[in-house]
């Protein structure tokens, strides 16, 4: 197999950091995918020299890609999306790839694929490597179910929970969105601002390494060194860490297949006791508390709806529609009952259409 690498998202933050690692290392990469943004689309085939360019808010686009993708073999692919829809085009190169080096970001779609997804990549002979930095600091570790007691992941507080005076009813979406370590996208930065991101890191984690989801929870971390703690019954305790630079996850199969260049880190970060602090969150300001063992109880019927509504909140909180300290509430208020759906999602094709169907339903883009 050519050493063709696709990367889907390639015009949101992590595409844009992981084209310029290619530029600067001479990596060549067969394909990229955008969603709107066609202009940047262009400049960054035009100046990595990328033949296949597709931008995918275009049904001719996307005809065109599901097309491209039965033709084609990968050695890396990288979902550096958003959503649950992108579930189609990991099924078609599933289905014509093997040991393809699936390297995915987009928790919505390994959430609403859950372990049929997981299982099918298994089957397969293609391998998944996850990107969110709790989850890639995991693959070394051992995680059997079995022998785990307890799994944290970490949070680094966001912009508001080191400012224990700070009334979340009276925030402004500049407070919000401007987060004391990074530069994120508005929805995944709504989602650290009120720990919701963790909740659904949580999920994914449960999902990927087949672990009991009781037994994950998550601790607060304000320098991010520590992106996750593992507790065995044997009563050793696993501290994973690295520092916190996205590139690290998404250059790690480049590095392997290309020996390109590895990413420079500090080493007196692992000597610094400041960066291995960690504490348990039992800021009552914030109402992620009081949802969290509903939220570790939700059937994957209930986790599509949270993701779907928690993107609906954060439409309705960016037009104004909703308050920031309602976004929570508007979600559970919104959740069906247990009994009331007879969606199935035995197949992919059947997720998609569910997933479709509930954002038909409430109105969701």
């Amino acid at each position: 197999m050519k050493k063709n690498i696709l990367i889907i998202g390639s015009t949101g933050k992590l595409g844009k950091l992981l084209i310029n690692y290619c530029r600067k290392n001479d990596i060549p990469i067969e394909a990229i995918a955008s969603y709107k943004n066609f202009k940047l689309q262009i400049k960054q085939q035009s100046k990595l020299n990328i033949k296949h360019g597709f931008c995918l808010s275009r049904n001719i686009e996307v005809l065109k890609f599901n097309k491209f993708l039965k033709l084609r073999k990968f050695k890396i692919v990288y979902f550096l999306d958003y959503g649950a829809s992108s579930l189609n085009y990991l099924n078609t190169i599933i289905n014509n790839n093997s040991k393809t080096q699936l390297c995915i970001a987009n928790k919505e779609m390994i959430i609403a694929g859950g372990r049929l997804l997981i299982d099918k990549i298994n089957y397969s002979g293609n391998k998944l490597l996850p990107l969110d930095s709790e989850h890639f600091s995991m693959i070394n570790s051992n995680n059997i179910n079995k022998e785990i007691k307890k799994v944290y992941i970490t949070a680094s507080g966001g912009p508001f929970y080191f400012k224990k005076n700070l009334n979340l009813n009276k925030v402004s979406l500049k407070q919000v969105l401007k987060h004391p370590k990074w530069d994120m996208g508005k929805n995944n930065s709504i989602d650290s601002s009120n720990f919701i991101n963790k909740m659904l890191e949580i999920i994914e984690l449960s999902i990927i390494f087949d672990i009991d989801i009781n037994k994950v929870d998550f601790l607060v971390s304000k320098n991010a060194y520590v992106h996750s703690m593992i507790i065995y019954k044997n009563s050793t305790v696993l501290i994973n860490c690295f520092e916190n630079n996205m590139l690290i996850p998404l250059v790690s199969p480049l590095i392997k297949i290309f020996n390109s260049k590895k990413i420079k880190t500090i080493v007196s970060k692992n000597f610094n006791i400041s960066n291995f602090k960690l504490e348990i969150m039992n800021d009552k300001r914030f109402k992620i508390k009081r949802y969290l063992n509903r939220i570790k109880s939700f059937t994957q019927l209930e986790r599509i709806y949270f993701l779907l509504l928690n993107n609906k909140a954060h439409s309705m909180y960016l037009n104004n529609k909703l308050k920031y300290n309602d976004i929570l509430t508007f979600i559970f208020n919104n959740m069906p009952a247990k009994q009331s759906s007879n969606l199935k999602l035995n197949s992919f094709s059947n997720i998609i259409s569910s997933i479709n169907k509930i954002k038909s339903k409430y109105e969701i883009n």
